[in-house]
């Protein structure tokens, strides 16, 4: 078991294999089609649910030294899809932003996207520095944080940036021409979530234009059984509230009827504030959906299609 604050060594690697990759997903559930780029393994932040603590088996950040590799598999992919516009990030192994200030790993791929003018990348973070990349910054880039009341930040997201800070560095992100996203993932049952939810929704409206903001996601606390098992060394209070059964991925998540319940809170929180925001479930079933959203999506194939929509609605024809 590995745990965050145990990433300390940095070490560049060669780029080998497939570094670009599509979102695994999870068997009956409907999947976004993101594509994920493994341009580093390993986070310097220390957020108490994060997978990584038991998913990556060595304890340095490994961040490819070879963009040019990575870059080529980028152009390939956008070449090779001829039906939809692919969506890309680099958030999956690590943050996109914790050490971008100072290795500068995003300027060369956010200068590929504004040439290629095909596909969106987006940077997804925890971590509010985007000063050294607003000179580079296009349209083609979606600034992204993960978004959590500042209870669960103070306790769970040790490392990360207050919630105020973030949403002004989004604020300098649309200030900038770019469409921001917002991810409300791993939305956490504790007592209280409740308010804290409908004050976060609050002041991010008091914040950042909703209109600018590309696509919300919304999903709960999930996590495989060797991290339940931390969860119940450290007494992790906050993640254990709540009943849990275990899914077809091995994984642990809430009972449906309480994933409903948290969607629909938040989801009728968001459409109060601006009822045109695109929100998505991540990793849900139709049946979650349909109650949640009134939409029957039965496949990944009509989530991708809504986010065609979507993209071409803001960007016209100029992707």
């Amino acid at each position: 078991m590995i745990s965050s604050s145990s990433f300390l060594l940095v070490k560049f690697v060669e780029g080998k294999g497939q570094i670009v990759r599509d979102c695994p997903g999870t068997k009956n559930h409907i999947c976004c089609g993101y594509k994920t780029v493994d341009l580093v393994e390993g986070c310097i932040l220390s957020c108490s649910y994060c997978i990584l603590r038991c998913y990556l088996n060595h304890k340095e950040i490994r961040i490819l030294k070879d963009l040019e590799y990575v870059i080529s598999q980028i152009k390939d992919a956008i070449r090779k899809e001829s039906k939809h516009i692919l969506r890309f990030g680099t958030g999956e192994l690590s943050d996109s932003l914790a050490l971008d200030r100072k290795y500068k790993l995003n300027i060369p791929l956010i200068e590929i996207f504004g040439n290629e003018r095909k596909a969106i990348f987006e940077l997804k973070s925890k971590w509010a520095s985007i000063d050294h990349l607003l000179p580079f910054l296009n349209k083609y880039t979606v600034v992204s944080f993960s978004l959590a009341p500042q209870r669960i930040i103070e306790t769970e997201e040790k490392r990360t940036s207050p919630l105020l800070k973030r949403l002004i560095t989004l604020k300098k992100a649309i200030d900038r021409g770019c469409y921001v996203g917002l991810h409300f993932d791993p939305i956490i049952i504790y007592p209280g979530f409740e308010k804290d939810y409908e004050d976060m929704v609050d002041e991010i409206s008091k914040v950042i234009d909703l209109k600018k903001v590309i696509w919300v996601s919304l999903g709960t606390l999930r996590f495989p059984k060797d991290l339940y098992e931390v969860f119940l060394e450290e007494r992790r209070t906050n993640l254990l509230y709540g009943e849990f059964i275990r899914g077809e991925d091995g994984k642990y998540r809430y009972l449906k009827k309480e994933r409903v319940r948290v969607y629909k809170l938040t989801y009728g929180l968001l459409k109060e504030k601006e009822k045109d925001l695109f929100i998505y479930l991540c990793m849900e079933r139709p049946e979650v959906w349909e109650e949640v959203t009134g939409e029957r999506l039965q496949t990944n194939e009509d989530l991708i299609t809504k986010f065609d929509n979507r993209i071409k609605s803001l960007y016209g024809g100029s992707i």
